[in-house]
């Protein structure tokens, strides 16, 4: 498991370097992180990748290339794509999913909340949860969640003044919350920064750094809805975050470009 997580913590990095340095040979990569005295503790981290099918060799020897695969990507971008999701095209009506559930049933109470949160539901008010987007068998399984048909409705519905989109949003995510984890990922963002500025940054502070970032970037899209862009409250910080972001691991991705080039 501690490999495992050594080797999620790389992810991010290799992302923008192997998009970043010309015919990225294995050799060459290994190479760059040797001279930052990586060649003890990157390899087994590619291998513990490779297992998990979330990068490949294209090619054998010299010529092969390493690449994400697409379950490799999201795991690199932490589990899902958000300019995908706020890029998304939205039809103007929301979806209500209301439940009736025995209130002695707690564990089932319980099982629902986690998987509504898991699918960026946003709970509305008593036993209303909302999402942007369609719900059919798929979104909303309902014999894995052990539930009965007949507990659930589905509603497809728009706001009526005096309420309207902004206010079902903000009723529905804690915005501020998100927020306040999207300032961490931009915290964060600053320190990198500051890394790859140093050119005597240690191979230490640099782990240190990506376990660190990838924790607080997780634990902020984990509890982001991502929705559409027209949807987005006024003062979001995620795209602002998701930039900053992608600067500073280009930043570091462009030194070890820099470094590989020379050699």
């Amino acid at each position: 498991m501690q490999d495992t997580a050594k080797s999620q913590d790389w992810l991010a990095f290799l992302f923008y370097a192997l998009d970043l340095i010309i015919s990225p040979t294995p050799k060459k990569i290994l190479q760059t992180f040797e001279e930052w005295d990586y060649q003890n503790r990157l390899r087994p981290q590619l291998k513990q990748l490779e297992r998990a099918r979330i990068i490949e060799r294209d090619g054998q020897g010299r010529s092969a290339a390493l690449r994400f695969t697409g379950p490799g990507r999201l795991a690199a971008l932490g589990g899902v794509d958000p300019v995908q999701r706020w890029q998304r095209w939205w039809d103007g009506r929301w979806r209500l999913l209301v439940f009736d559930l025995p209130a002695r049933d707690r564990p089932l109470r319980l099982r629902l909340w986690r998987w509504l949160r898991s699918q960026r539901f946003g709970y509305l008010q008593n036993s209303v949860w909302i999402s942007p987007d369609p719900v059919d068998e798929s979104r909303c399984p309902l014999n894995h969640l052990k539930l009965k048909p007949e507990t659930v409705t589905v509603l497809e519905s728009r706001p009526v003044p005096p309420d309207s989109d902004a206010s079902f949003v903000a009723c529905s995510w804690d915005f501020g919350l998100i927020n306040r984890r999207y300032q961490d990922v931009l915290t964060q963002a600053d320190c990198g920064l500051e890394l790859a500025l140093n050119a005597s940054a240690k191979p230490a502070q640099l782990r240190r750094w990506l376990a660190a970032e990838r924790q607080t970037w997780v634990a902020a899209i984990t509890g982001d809805p991502l929705l559409p862009a027209g949807l987005l409250p006024p003062g979001y910080l995620g795209q602002k975050a998701w930039q900053r972001r992608q600067a500073v691991f280009t930043s570091l991705a462009q030194q070890l470009g820099g470094m590989a080039q020379k050699m």
